[in-house]
C-alpha cells in the first residue's frame, strides 16, 4: 500500500475587500438555512465518483479479493519482474479504488460534519485503510531489499515496470528508514490512531466549538461563524474587528488546555513515527519524503527574518495612513485605503477568473471553464460545512473544490487559489495513477500563480488617470502585499511554531496551553515588530490552525508562493513559450523528485535566490504603493 496522498483543505484565505461600482453593489450574502435550499448548480456532484452510497458499499467489499491476490505475491517479489508487476499493478488498483472511497465518504461529510452516516463511512474507509496497510506491509521491506541493479534489470525486461520506476528508485533510497515486515504491519496500525487525532481537531473546530456572538454599535447581537470572523476581519469598524478576535480566540481559549494535549499529542505521534524510522527529528523525516534537504527550510526562514524591516516599515505605513495611535492585529486585515464595498456574485467571479487566466492559453481554460459549469464545486456556506476552502477528488472522475462564497473579492481570489489546484490535478492525471500524484511540496505553486494573475489582470483595470482608478491600484498593490504578509511572512512564522514546538517536545520539554501560549506570542511579537501591539488573546491563535494536524505543511505555502511569484512572472513577460514549459510542469505528476520538477518550469528552490528575490518584489511592492500614497493621497 502507497500511502493516501495529501490534498489541500481549509485553504487560509486572504481577508480582503475591493472597489466597486454602485450597480454591481448585491446585499448581503447570502445565509442559507439548510443544504436542501441550495440550487443544484451550486452544489457539487458526488456522484461522478459513486452514483449513490450502496455502489460505496459494493466498492468496498471489492477490496478484499484484491488483498488476497496480493498477499499471495508475499515473499516473491525478486523472484521475477512478472511477479513484481503484478503486486504493484495490485497495490496501485487497491490505491485507486481506496482514494475514491475515502474522497467520496469525506466530502459527504464536508457537506454537513454532524451528519452520522458519513462519520460512519469516513470512520469505516480509513479503518480498512490502515488494516490494508497492515496487510501489505511487505511490500516496502521486500522492495527495498532487491538490489538496485536487479531492480532495473526488471524494468528493462518488463516495459509496464516503467511507470513505477521513480517509486522504485525512491524506495531504494528509502532503505534505511525502511522496517522489518512485522514492525511496518505496527506501524500501519498505529496509523488509524495518529489520523484520529485530526479527526477530533475536525469535530471541534468544525462542530462542536461555538464561536458565540458579539454586539455591533447598535446593541444588536452577531453570530460568529469562522465566514463570518473572515468578514468581519476587514470590517471598518474597529469594534466589530477587535470584538470578533477577541471572542473567536476566547472561544478557542474555553478549551484550551484540550486542544493543547491534542496538539502536543499529535506532536508525539509524528515523533514516534519518525523515530521508528530512525530519523533524528520529525522535521528530517517530513523533508525526506520529498528529498529536501533541510538547508531549504533554514533558508526561508533566514530569508524572512532578512525581510523583517521591510514587514516593519509596511506594518508602520499601514498604521500612518488608517490613522490610529498604535496598531493591533485586528487593525492588520483592514484594506489600506477606504473602498465602496463590492460584492460579487458567483457568477461575477466566475467572469473575473476566466479573463485572468486568459495568459495561460486556450487549453487551461477550456478545462477551467469546464470546472465551473459542471457541477465540480460546493458553492456556498451551510450549517454544519466544512469550513475554508480545498481541492480534492479523484483519479477516475476529477477535482472538485469546496468553498464558502459569501461575495467578497477574498472569495474571488480563493476560487482562483483552489482552481489552481484542480488544474494542476486535471494536467497530473494524464499520467498513469502511479505517476499522477504531484508532490506536497509543489501543492501550493500552481494556486498562487493563479492569485498573482488575478491579481495582474486586475492591476492592469486600473485607470491611474482618475481619482477611482489611483484608489484601486493603492488598494490592489496593498493586497499584493497582503498576499506575502499573510502567505510568506505569516506561514513562515507558523513553520518556525511548528520547528519550536517539535523540538521542546523531543527534548523532554512539556507542551501544555501555557508553554504554547508562551513561544507563539514570543513569534508573533518578533514577527509583528515592536510597535504592533500584541493582545493577549492572539498567543491562542495556534490552538485554531488546522493545518498543525498536517506536520509541516505551512511551509510549503511560503516557497510555493515564491516560486509562484517567479512564475507568474515568466508567463506575463514570456508569453506562450514559457507557458509550454508550465504546463509542462504541471503535468509532470510525481515522476520524479519535487525540486527537479519544479527545475521544469525554470526556478531552483535549492538555492535561496528565489526566495530572497521574493522578498525584493515585496519591498518593490511596497515602494509603489508608498509613492502612489505620495503623489496622489487617499
Amino acid at each position: 500500500m502507497v500511502v493516501i496522498h495529501n490534498f489541500s483543505r481549509g485553504y487560509i484565505g486572504r481577508s480582503l475587500a475591493a472597489a466597486a461600482d454602485a450597480e454591481n453593489i448585491v446585499q448581503d450574502a447570502v445565509i442559507w438555512n439548510s443544504r436542501a435550499e441550495v440550487p443544484e448548480k451550486y452544489k457539487w456532484r458526488l456522484e461522478d465518483i459513486f452514483a449513490d452510497d450502496e455502489i460505496w458499499e459494493e466498492s468496498l467489499k471489492s477490496l478484499k479479493p484484491i488483498v488476497d491476490k496480493l498477499e499471495a505475491c508475499k515473499g516473491m517479489l525478486a523472484d521475477s519482474s512478472a511477479i513484481l508487476l503484478k503486486a504493484l499493478e495490485l497495490d496501485t488498483s487497491l490505491d485507486m479504488i481506496l482514494s475514491e472511497l475515502v474522497a467520496y465518504a469525506r466530502m459527504r461529510r464536508d457537506e454537513n460534519n454532524a451528519q452520522a452516516r458519513y462519520q460512519d463511512m469516513t470512520d469505516r474507509a480509513m479503518s480498512l485503510y490502515y488494516q490494508i496497510a497492515g496487510r501489505t506491509s511487505f511490500l516496502l521491506p521486500e522492495i527495498a531489499a532487491i538490489p538496485q541493479a536487479e531492480l532495473l534489470a526488471a524494468i528493462e525486461e518488463q516495459p509496464d515496470l516503467e511507470v513505477y520506476r521513480h517509486r522504485l528508485i525512491n524506495q531504494i533510497r528509502q532503505r534505511p528508514h525502511i522496517l522489518s515486515e512485522s514492525e511496518e504491519k505496527l506501524l500501519s496500525a498505529f496509523g488509524n490512531v495518529s489520523q484520529g487525532i485530526e479527526d477530533i481537531h475536525t469535530m471541534l473546530d468544525n462542530v462542536d466549538i461555538d464561536l458565540g456572538s458579539i454586539e455591533d454599535e447598535d446593541g444588536s447581537q452577531i453570530k460568529l461563524t469562522m465566514a463570518r470572523f473572515a468578514q468581519l476581519r476587514d470590517n471598518p469598524s474597529r469594534h466589530l474587528r477587535s470584538e470578533a478576535f477577541r471572542q473567536v480566540h476566547a472561544s478557542y481559549a474555553a478549551l484550551g488546555n484540550t486542544l493543547a494535549a491534542l496538539y502536543s499529542t499529535q506532536i508525539r505521534s509524528d515523533y514516534m513515527f519518525s523515530a521508528a524510522r530512525k530519523f533524528g527529528s520529525t522535521i528530517e523525516a517530513s523533508l525526506f519524503s520529498d528529498n529536501l534537504p533541510l538547508s531549504l527550510y533554514e533558508n526561508l526562514l533566514e530569508a524572512v527574518h532578512e525581510a523583517q524591516p521591510i514587514l516593519n516599515k509596511y506594518l508602520e505605513l499601514r498604521r500612518q495612513v488608517l490613522e490610529l495611535d498604535e496598531l493591533h492585529i485586528y487593525d492588520t486585515y483592514l484594506p489600506i485605503v477606504k473602498m465602496p464595498e463590492r460584492r460579487y456574485t458567483y457568477e461575477q467571479a466566475c467572469d473575473i477568473v476566466r479573463a485572468a487566466f486568459a495568459p495561460l492559453g486556450e487549453e487551461y481554460c477550456a478545462l477551467v471553464d469546464k470546472h465551473l459549469t459542471d457541477r465540480w464545486i460546493d458553492v456556498y456556506e451551510t450549517p454544519g460545512k466544512t469550513s475554508g476552502a480545498f481541492s480534492w477528488g479523484t483519479y477516475k472522475s476529477h477535482p472538485y473544490v469546496l468553498l464558502n462564497y459569501s461575495g467578497t473579492l477574498s472569495d474571488v481570489f480563493t476560487l482562483a487559489h483552489e482552481l489552481g489546484h484542480s488544474l494542476h490535478t486535471l494536467f497530473s492525471s494524464r499520467r498513469p495513477f502511479p505517476q499522477a500524484h504531484y508532490p506536497i511540496f509543489l501543492a501550493e505553486i500552481a494556486s498562487t500563480v493563479n492569485e498573482n494573475l488575478l491579481i495582474n489582470y486586475l492591476l492592469e483595470q486600473c485607470d491611474e488617470n482618475t481619482q477611482d482608478g489611483r484608489i484601486e491600484k493603492t488598494w490592489l498593490l496593498n493586497h499584493q502585499l497582503e498576499g506575502f504578509r499573510l502567505t510568506v511572512f505569516r506561514q513562515t512564522m507558523f513553520a518556525e511554531f511548528e520547528q519550536k514546538a517539535h523540538a521542546m517536545s523531543q527534548a523532554g520539554e512539556t507542551l501544555n496551553a501555557e508553554t504554547l501560549n508562551r513561544l507563539y506570542g514570543g513569534l508573533l511579537r518578533e514577527y509583528f515588530g515592536p510597535d504592533t501591539v500584541i493582545d493577549e488573546y492572539m498567543h491562542w491563535e495556534w490552538s485554531r490552525i488546522p493545518h498543525f494536524y498536517n506536520s509541516f505543511y505551512v511551509y510549503k505555502y511560503a516557497t510555493g508562493f515564491s516560486s509562484a511569484v517567479a512564475i507568474a512572472d515568466m508567463i506575463l513577460k514570456d508569453g506562450s513559450d514559457y507557458v509550454e514549459k508550465y504546463l509542462q510542469f504541471l503535468s509532470a505528476g510525481g515522476s520524479d523528485y519535487p525540486l527537479d520538477i519544479l527545475m521544469q518550469a525554470g526556478v531552483d528552490l535549492r538555492e535561496a535566490a528565489p526566495l530572497k528575490s521574493a522578498m525584493a518584489v515585496f519591498a518593490d511592492t511596497l515602494n509603489q504603493m508608498q509613492q502612489l500614497l505620495s503623489r496622489y493621497g487617499t
